[in-house]
């Protein structure tokens, strides 16, 4: 029945949402420029975006099966100066949706890196809410209020076409459980830009996000024993994504105060780990808007404490690839996340529960803009070891995902 379903789901959207799209919404935005322009006019800008994923496991991992996945995001950011205002300031709120028909599709692969970045449990909430001002022509900022990690931290800006989650917020990071998505915590960010192709982040956030008796609710609720988690990363980084001279190198380090209980039960007061990202534009062009670019993703989580030690990411991403195709982008991506030598101990000699060594996923994806707002991506990933089980078979994932920007 649910197979049924997710089949009949994909060929509607598939199959009448791009002559919707064209019909309807294309006269919707068009009737909307006015009103962007006044709200521009006054500081204003209002974002959404919806997004859906079509996934089934045909082979190996727990089952073979599909779902649906959905995700709705609602942004409003205001500019102080432009509202009337004071100068260099920015007001940010981000409305977050998720549903699902047919579940989690890591608990149907059976992997541990998540393969959709918007899987998360059936709610609406508020997920970020900050307040940004700038100093010292730009070159400097502060942050306060609830804030995204991984917006800024451990990020490549050519990962972001992929769909599984570790090429966002890097596996032995995601294990933690810091303010990402789908809940974030209450922040104290500091950006500064020592020299023009240079850069340094600093924060502080609450060591446990959300409430810890119901995860689908957004609160700020600190106590001692939360801790913080604090995140550093400098590096250099010069021109825009896409562009002929790009490139972003950076390395960082996060520690973790709150009480951590390891995998063998024991307490530890500290938890700690270093990454390391980078990317460029191989080449583009003649026009500079098209051409290929690459990614690369590092990190390390102390394993006396940690389950995943080692991550590494690997990425290629090419825009206009296809003749005519112009804005449509390629790429083919790896991520592996690694057992600390700990953790395969206890799990051999204490749990008697043998594990691998490694997960690695292979993703593949061709991101197609059908329509101007709308967004068609076919996706392929291929999983090794799931959750580095040895009973569970390599999965293969296929889907596809959607996305409207209105």
């Amino acid at each position: 029945m649910l197979r049924r379903l997710w089949i009949a789901e994909l060929l509607f959207f598939v199959v009448f949402t791009p002559r919707f799209a064209a019909a309807e919404i294309g006269e919707s935005l068009s009737a909307m420029i006015g009103l962007d322009s006044v709200l521009n006019d006054r500081g204003i800008t209002i974002g959404a975006v919806l997004t859906s994923d079509f996934l089934y496991n045909a082979r190996g991992g727990n089952q073979r099966d599909g779902t649906i996945l959905g995700n709705f995001d609602l942004t409003f950011e205001l500019d102080t100066a432009r509202a009337g205002g004071w100068s260099n300031g920015t007001f940010f709120l981000y409305g977050l949706g998720n549903w699902n028909s047919g579940g989690f599709i890591s608990d149907i692969v059976g992997d541990l890196q998540v393969t959709s970045n918007i899987q998360a449990s059936q709610t609406v909430r508020l997920y970020e809410a900050w307040y940004e001002h700038r100093f010292a022509a730009d070159r400097l900022s502060v942050l306060l209020g609830l804030h995204d990690f991984n917006s800024e931290f451990d990020a490549v800006e050519y990962g972001s076409m992929f769909i599984n989650s570790s090429f966002g917020i890097s596996a032995d990071i995601a294990q933690t459980v810091p303010s990402i998505f789908p809940t974030t915590a209450l922040a104290l960010r500091v950006r500064a830009q020592p020299t023009e192709d240079s850069y340094l982040l600093a924060a502080v956030y609450d060591g446990k996000p959300g409430d810890p008796y119901d995860s689908k609710r957004t609160t700020i609720k600190l106590t001692k024993d939360d801790g913080v988690f604090a995140a550093l990363e400098t590096g250099l980084a010069h021109g825009e994504a896409g562009r002929r001279d790009y490139y972003k190198l950076g390395v960082g380090a996060w520690l973790q105060t709150a009480q951590v209980e390891n995998f063998d039960g024991e307490l530890h007061n500290r938890n700690f780990g270093v990454y390391l990202i980078g990317e460029k534009t191989l080449f583009t062009e003649s026009d500079g808007a098209q051409g290929l670019g690459a990614f690369v993703q590092f990190g390390y989580a102390d394993e006396n404490r940690n389950q995943l030690a080692y991550y590494w990411g690997a990425g290629l991403r090419y825009v206009g690839l296809i003749p005519g195709r112009d804005h449509d982008e390629a790429g083919v991506a790896v991520a592996s996340a690694w057992n600390g030598g700990e953790f395969v101990r206890f799990s051999k000699n204490v749990a008697s529960t043998p594990v691998e060594r490694t997960e690695t996923v292979i993703e593949a994806a061709y991101r197609a803009e059908i329509l101007p707002g709308l967004i068609l991506q076919p996706d392929l990933q291929y999983i090794l070891n799931p959750s580095m089980d040895p009973e569970l078979d390599n999965a293969l994932q296929v889907g596809i995902r959607l996305e409207m920007s209105f």
